[in-house]
């Protein structure tokens, strides 16, 4: 028996009760009031060799359309409109070990105040250390293609898929495209190499218009001291301990039965860290344009450890933008704030910067939409 993955279970099981009271109250109780869901399902994991179940839940302006409550799965969805609606599909934030798909009812819920006739789908991966690396990216992964298979449907317009995610969401932003494009070859070149198969919309009409990602990890080969020592005063203003950052890293990368793995990096991981599916940000430029949409936004965070290397693969896409291989990149760093700050319960008033770069970020997921769309 693994005892050390037990132990890891079990720690975070404890966080998990105390992160999941604190953000029911705020959910409830902190202004303004999220929208609520639309909708749930759960659907099949078909990528990860480790079978299970992703809940999407899908969040829906009252103007644009009624969700019939408790709708199967096979159900097609019942809208006041026929045209298809452009897509936001969010992965939360948690360290891959904690949190779930309704954590950014407030980003789903300035997103609809602007674009009402859009859909906003929110992705429960599988957390870790049950699930570690990588299903939460092939659950992410699921999730698209489940979503263009049933686009007729559910009204979905599969050429103007958005993806957005908070921290670790944000990192599955960046690297789920590149595992999304993997798998896409591999289905044009099964169907390529039979004369009688035709590509189903689901792979050749499937197009991911836009990326934003708030405050990601994109070099994980990079450690902790490492991190905190690029951006001094995140030491400082961290509200997150060195304790639970290392329970996210050790749960996450830790591969059951062979812990002690030491990696080329020199990591105590059995993932290389340099990966592509883990270190965006290390990407080579030619994997990168083939997987990446034409559109990406970073947003990052003052007093964070990971503000220079979010930073640093910015300023690398904005190099690829004024080469003419990528339409526009935007986001930014928001200054004085720390990892996650637009999450901190406040218990009273509303806070003006979150809804400042929510709308900020909005504004951004217009221009990706329009890039999308086709006439």
């Amino acid at each position: 028996m693994d005892f050390s993955l037990l132990n890891l279970r079990i720690k975070a099981f404890m966080v998990r009760v105390a992160y999941w009271v604190v953000a029911s109250l705020d959910r409830r109780w902190c202004k303004p009031i999220p929208i609520k869901p639309s909708l749930r399902i759960s659907i099949p994991s078909t990528i990860s060799p480790t079978s299970g179940k992703i809940p999407l839940i899908f969040y829906t302006s009252k103007s644009s359309g009624v969700f019939r409550s408790a709708l199967p799965i096979n159900e097609e969805l019942s809208t006041s409109s026929n045209l298809p609606r452009p897509v936001l599909i969010n992965f939360h934030g948690g360290g891959f070990t904690l949190g779930g798909p309704e954590d950014d009812a407030r980003w789903a819920s300035t997103v609809l105040k602007t674009h009402n006739d859009a859909i906003v789908v929110s992705v429960g991966y599988r957390l870790a250390p049950e699930n570690p690396f990588p299903t939460a990216i092939e659950d992410c992964v699921d999730a698209i293609l489940w979503l263009c298979k049933h686009a007729e449907g559910y009204n979905l317009d599969r050429t103007r898929f958005v993806l957005s995610g908070f921290s670790a969401g944000g990192n599955l932003t960046l690297t789920v495209p590149i595992r999304l494009h993997e798998e896409l070859q591999r289905e044009l070149h099964s169907v390529a190499s039979n004369s009688n198969a035709k590509a189903p919309k689901c792979v050749s009409e499937i197009k991911l218009s836009g990326l934003i990602a708030f405050y990601p990890s994109t070099d994980c080969t990079r450690t902790r001291e490492q991190r905190t020592a690029s951006n001094p005063i995140s030491r400082e203003k961290s509200k997150i301990s060195p304790t639970l950052m290392k329970l996210f890293d050790d749960s996450y990368l830790h591969a059951p039965g062979s812990h002690k793995i030491i990696n080329k990096k020199g990591g105590s991981y059995g993932a290389d860290l340099s990966s592509p599916y883990i270190s965006p940000g290390l990407t080579p430029t030619p994997q990168l344009l083939a997987a990446y949409p034409p559109c990406v936004a970073i947003y990052t965070c003052g007093w964070d450890q990971l503000l220079v290397e979010g930073n640093t693969f910015r300023a690398r896409l904005r190099g690829l933008e004024k080469e003419g291989k990528l339409e526009y990149v935007g986001g930014r760093p928001v200054k004085g704030v720390i990892h996650a700050w637009d999450k901190v319960p406040t218990f009273s008033n509303s806070r003006g910067e979150r809804e400042k770069v929510y709308e900020e970020a909005v504004q951004e997921l217009k221009i990706m939409w329009h890039a999308g769309k086709t006439d």
